[in-house]
């Protein structure tokens, strides 16, 4: 009778009266005690008087097995019922979660959930539920006399194991400790596991982000704060689109930092329901899904200011962000939520090969150890003005292969986009071009070793020539990459020191997980290095007309198809923009874009901000404290470490400094001396990778290779792989990740040292 009457009312109206009968339902009916019974001292308070408690820290002792497993029994009722309530609302607004091809479509297809991460996604659920529920009705809180902070009870509850409880089969080290006993170690795993020895899940794709710092939640587990400003205001009162060059340092740098931040990280949003639905919290008409976010818990959009001079006029007032999916807590114990990597955690090409066999193997021809590729009739040097007057040169260029016709991932409808490890690789033009690249090396070393051995099967083929890519990322990396954004002396006088020693040491107990601080506020720095104008170069360097990143992001198929030499040019000659709060308005107004179907798009920096806030990240000034700088105790103090200019705008936003978000703070901060980023965002960044190194155990200067073959991947630079992939560009400056000056002159390519794989196998 229930469905019945239901099924002949609105859904808005059904939906609010399935709910109610629910909620109003006599307590035993849906699991739950009588209030005035309640273990849960909030509700007996309210409801039934005061209560108070002796004053004691070590209040999570005294939780019994007992008392434990009852909490489980209770909140998996509680995520069953929330289960059933979403997989109705998707019934009855079906049509709102049609994907079509709007900006969402892009934000969908960035953080979409892997299907191999969704049993720990449902575990950490569960988790983070169960320890919510424990927090609230054990802990002495603000509710008692005596009560101690928040913050403490929720780090005494990660003290409690959940291996002694009925969810043990839920740690992974429970069930995953013989996983490598049986398996091939001489090369790395396509998900990063089995690499620690000791923790053999330690990296692993779909693990936890690391903890830096103890997390910012209002409740300890994980509650946003609410008395921070609005994401979009502060974005609007801080970000400028305007042009700011680094005259010394190349776009390169911006999208190599991509490129690798590919490699390290990919957060993924929360799904509803049974079937996974995705979330999608506005509505096709600019405004807040009411019933989507009043039942689904991970909604937490951004609400556009009245007064946006933007989106107001384009009645605009919802900006979608679904929170990020949780992740098992790498001890296995209760406490606050962490967020999920799909990527592995280490350095490893996983946004080239994948992260799952089934992945890896769709990318495969397997034969020779070869990547698959498309061959294409390209036009040679003629304009993209000119591409229709003059007559063209055509030639056969090797491209990254297509995405399936079936997939969802291309944002502008099927056939329009590259397949690589990682869907992200079609973001920037400049950016599937560098993927291109990438294939077209391992194919090449795959080819040249089998002419060598011809005995080798198609499998060692592949691994040897990933096992070689691998290192020549991780030595660009460390060797140009992060000096150029660090500066020399920092570099040389840490260990990501890469030319004054030979080979590195491995440190099992170090951590290689990728901080969340890293991945969540730092990395989206690179983004501020882009321009909107997309410059293409001849051989000779000289302008030969441009692309508009508005009009080409997420959709680089034509311009990598038909420029890739010009695009590589342009990469290794254009200037970078500083590192800074000046964005184009393509990332601040027109993200994901659909041009020419939609007028606006999403705001990267409210989403980044977000995004901070929902994992919550700590404020910049703890993280100065992090990392030992001066501490912030006045305007002037601020003043001080500070861009000019920058403080007034940002005590217009922010109560106190202390509110400042991390990613705010860091992008606004003054260089550091010989670096492109400030000081906060260099330690970070330098802690991180550090780890990264020495937390690796195939890591390539630490015993992958023997002397001989290591001294030869050492005299391998960007500019040679260049040089070595690309279709015709035969001159290139000695550091590609800087501008060309008097000590970084222009060299033809066949003057740069030859990697020969002749007699290679017998080096090892």
């Amino acid at each position: 009778m229930l469905s019945f009457i239901i099924g002949r009312m609105n859904s808005s109206i059904s939906i609010q009266l399935l709910i109610c009968l629910l909620i109003f339902l006599p307590s035993y009916c849906r699991g739950y005690d009588d209030p005035c019974k309640s273990k849960d001292p909030r509700v007996f308070s309210k409801l039934c008087g005061k209560v108070s408690a002796p004053n004691y820290e070590d209040w999570y002792k005294n939780l019994t097995i007992g008392v434990i497993e009852e909490e489980i029994r209770k909140n998996i009722d509680r995520i069953q019922y929330n289960r059933f309530t979403e997989d109705y609302i998707v019934s009855q607004i079906s049509d709102h979660l049609q994907i079509g091809s709007s900006p969402f479509r892009g934000q969908l297809i960035d953080s979409t959930l892997s299907k191999e991460a969704n049993l720990e996604y449902r575990n950490a659920e569960l988790l983070v539920s169960i320890s919510r529920s424990i927090m609230s009705s054990y802990c002495p809180t603000y509710q008692y006399t005596g009560a101690i902070p928040v913050q403490q009870c929720a780090e005494d509850l990660s003290k409690v194991e959940v291996s002694k409880t009925s969810l043990r089969d839920m740690c992974s080290e429970y069930f995953k400790e013989r996983q490598c006993i049986e398996r091939d170690l001489k090369y790395r795993s396509l998900d990063g596991s089995c690499n620690n020895f000791m923790y053999t899940y330690l990296g692993k794709a779909t693990t936890a982000y690391k903890r830096l710092l103890f997390p910012d939640y209002v409740d300890g587990i994980q509650e946003v704060s609410e008395r921070l400003p609005n994401a979009r205001k502060v974005s609007v009162g801080l970000v400028c689109d305007e042009e700011s060059f680094d005259n010394k340092k190349t776009m390169a740098m911006a999208i190599w930092g991509i490129f690798i931040g590919h490699d390290l990280s990919r957060t993924a949003v929360s799904t509803m329901g049974n079937n996974n639905t995705f979330v999608r919290c506005c509505g096709d008409n600019g405004l807040i899904h009411y019933t989507m976010n009043k039942y689904v818990k991970s909604c937490n959009p951004i609400i556009i200011p009245n007064d946006d001079a933007f989106y107001e006029p384009k009645l605009q007032s919802c900006m979608d962000y679904v929170r990020s999916v949780p992740a098992m807590r790498s001890d296995c114990t209760f406490g606050h939520i962490d967020q999920m990597n799909l990527a592995t955690h280490y350095l490893d090409g996983s946004m080239i090969y994948g992260t799952t066999e089934e992945q890896t193997l769709s990318l495969r021809t397997m034969k020779g150890g070869q990547l698959k590729v498309v061959d294409v009739v390209v036009n040679l040097y003629v304009s993209p003005e000119d591409l229709y007057t003059k007559y063209p040169v055509p030639k056969t260029e090797k491209h990254l292969h297509y995405m399936e016709p079936e997939s969802v991932a291309c944002q502008h409808g099927n056939g329009t986009c590259f397949k690589a490890g990682d869907v992200r690789a079609n973001a920037h033009p400049q950016l599937a071009a560098l993927y291109t690249l990438w294939i077209r090396q391992h194919n090449r070393i795959a080819e040249e070793l089998k002419s060598h051995y011809e005995l080798l099967t198609d499998e060692e083929l592949f691994q040897e020539a990933r096992k070689i890519v691998v290192a020549y990322i991780q030595h660009i990396t460390y060797s140009e990459w992060l000096p150029a954004l660090l500066g020399v002396d920092y570099t040389t006088n840490t260990e990501l020191d890469m030319m004054h020693r030979m080979h590195s040491s491995y440190i099992k107990e170090a951590d290689p997980r990728v901080s969340n601080s890293f991945a969540t506020a730092i990395l989206p720095f690179a983004y501020s290095m882009l321009s909107d104008n997309i410059i293409l170069y001849t051989e000779n360097r000289r302008v030969n007309g441009s692309f508009s990143l508005k009009e080409h992001y997420n959709s680089p198929l034509y311009s990598v198809m038909n420029y890739t030499d010009q695009l590589i040019r342009g990469l290794t000659t254009q200037n970078a923009q500083n590192v800074d709060m000046l964005f184009t308005e393509t990332l601040t107004n027109y993200l994901y874009n659909t041009h020419p179907a939609n007028l606006f798009g999403m705001d990267f920096i409210s989403l980044a901000i977000q995004q901070g806030r929902d994992h919550g990240i700590p404020s910049y000034t703890e993280f100065r404290k992090y990392c030992e700088l001066k501490d912030i105790k006045s305007i002037n103090d601020l003043s001080k470490i500070m861009i000019e200019g920058s403080v007034d705008k940002l005590m217009k936003q922010y109560k106190t400094w202390d509110d400042i978000d991390l990613l705010v703070g860091a992008l606004l901060e003054k260089h550091a001396e010989g670096a492109m980023v400030g000081p906060t965002m260099r330690c970070i960044i330098g802690e991180q990778f550090v780890r990264t190194r020495v937390a690796d155990r195939y890591f390539y200067d630490i015993d992958e290779f023997s002397q001989t073959q290591l001294a030869s991947i050492k005299s391998l630079t960007f500019a040679k792989f260049f040089c070595d992939n690309s279709n015709n560009v035969t001159i290139m400056q000695q550091q590609a990740f800087l501008t060309l000056s008097k000590s970084n002159q222009m060299k033809n390519c066949s003057s740069f040292p030859e990697f020969s794989l002749q007699n290679w196998m017998e080096l090892i």
